[in-house]
């Protein structure tokens, strides 16, 4: 049997007004708390630094149509710079993704990275670039705002990492996430 094909997706990259501990905490809280939009997570399994976890998430479809997809996912945690999600149940034959944080003066550079495979080979290959990947790419953008504004108003309230200005200017943003 032939291997699915990986396609990478371009990483999404944004600066966060937080330090980036308060935003690894922030990306790690798997489980506490249901999400809006038939998003939420669930600890399946817990071996320490990894994670056994069911993602529920809703994506935009074709003609403004929604759906929700479940993933587990084994998810390493590397404190406080880069956490590795690899795919183990879900639709797609290949799904890694990474959330790294990088320090920048009092801010964090969060960068989002995916690669991804669809079964059926060089059929895949093409479903995957013409449909997936803008699919996906639109989803990663979507979420890296999200997460930027909830990083950032849980900084505005945190008394452990306490939101200091930083190098850029407030709203600045390396890779807009519209």
């Amino acid at each position: 049997m032939l291997e699915p094909i990986p396609i990478r997706v371009e990483p999404v990259e944004t600066l966060i007004h937080a330090d980036r501990r308060l935003a690894f905490q922030v990306v790690t809280a798997f489980g506490a708390s249901s999400g809006s939009e038939g998003a939420s997570t669930r600890i399946l399994k817990d071996e320490g630094g990894r994670l056994l976890v069911e993602f529920l998430t809703e994506t935009k479809q074709l003609f403004g149509r929604r759906k929700v997809y479940k993933t587990v996912e084994w998810v390493t945690k590397h404190e406080p710079d880069r956490i590795d999600f690899e795919g183990v149940e879900g639709p797609l034959a290949i799904l890694r993704d990474s959330f790294t944080f990088l320090p920048d003066g009092g801010c964090a550079v969060f960068r989002y990275e995916s690669e991804f495979a669809v079964r059926w080979w060089v059929l895949g290959w093409i479903v995957g670039i013409a449909y997936v990947r803008p699919m996906l790419r639109r989803f990663m953008v979507g979420h890296v705002k999200k997460l930027k504004e909830t990083i950032e108003e849980r900084a505005r309230r945190s008394k452990v990492y306490p939101q200091v200005p930083c190098s850029h200017p407030e709203g600045h943003v390396m890779e807009e996430a519209a």
